[in-house]
């Protein structure tokens, strides 16, 4: 059985810290779309969106929003996401893939650690949306996997999460070039 405690060590295992990724749309709307966009950062972002140039009602609407919750963005939200440029008909699917891409972009680029973005990947977007399915991503699920299993009392546990870090820098790179 599962303690709130433990829980909260789960949770908090998981936090992808987006905040360290540059103002992206694409960003924002995958993250919208999959529910993992807490109400209270929305501000934030459309703050940002005004002071890099988007400019719209919707945007300075929910730039002036203090801790709104979820009901209080729904009906602003298309109009943010179209005031932003990007398509608001997004499906889960699609904004699953984006969001994938966005954190191998991540990875790659060295804004998160190359074993956080992969077990963001498994965690957060594999097990939500294509779970006991073989799916192109299940790649950064074993090496996330290794990562975590990997041995501190044998061998070079070092050596071995540099080289799955490497695995998963090559993953990340492989995903960006591809065409899914």
């Amino acid at each position: 059985m599962q303690t709130l405690f433990s829980t909260v060590i789960l949770y908090l295992e998981i936090v992808m810290r987006f905040d360290l990724f540059p103002f992206a749309p694409q960003l924002i709307q995958a993250r919208w779309v999959l529910g993992k966009l807490p109400s209270e950062e929305v501000p934030r972002l459309a703050q940002d969106a005004l002071e890099l140039g988007y400019d719209g009602k919707n945007t300075r609407r929910i730039a002036g929003l203090i801790q709104p919750n979820s009901a209080e963005l729904q009906p602003l939200m298309a109009g943010y996401l179209t005031e932003l440029g990007v398509m608001t008909g997004l499906s889960r699917e699609q904004a699953g893939w984006s969001l994938a891409r966005l954190v191998a972009e991540g990875i790659v680029e060295a804004w998160i650690s190359p074993y956080e973005g992969a077990r963001f990947i498994w965690r957060e977007i594999v097990n939500e949306l294509w779970p006991n399915q073989k799916h192109p991503l299940l790649v950064f699920v074993g090496n996330a996997s290794e990562y975590e299993d990997c041995n501190p009392y044998g061998g070079n546990p070092e050596e071995t999460r540099r080289q799955i870090s490497q695995d998963i820098i090559e993953d990340a790179r492989a995903l960006l070039s591809s065409k899914l």
